[in-house]
């Protein structure tokens, strides 16, 4: 998973554009994880270790993409996250 970018979506939340590879020994077993992963990050709105995640939209379906630098069955899916910052404690001069 990387991310690619994505907007400020309000001056409190970020809408993240990441993309997200699976690998496996096996055309098939490279998909059913990318599967499994799709599965698991459509669930994750809400409240997840103190960060609200409001919305996880798929912005490029699962795609077969071989790795040609280590022979790997790879499938490869872009998705973005809208979520809610936290306040960063800025360390002050001295302190």
């Amino acid at each position: 998973m990387e991310r690619l970018g994505g907007t400020r979506q309000t001056v409190v939340s970020d809408r993240a554009r990441l993309d997200v590879h699976t690998w496996a020994e096996t055309e098939a077993a490279a998909y059913d994880l990318c599967a499994l992963v799709r599965g698991l990050l459509g669930v994750m709105p809400g409240v997840r270790d103190g960060v609200t995640v409001y919305t996880v939209a798929e912005v490029g379906g699962p795609q077969w993409l071989p790795d040609t630098e280590s022979g790997q069955a790879r499938y490869a899916y872009a998705v973005e996250i809208h979520m809610r910052g936290r306040v960063l404690e800025i360390p002050k001069p001295g302190i």
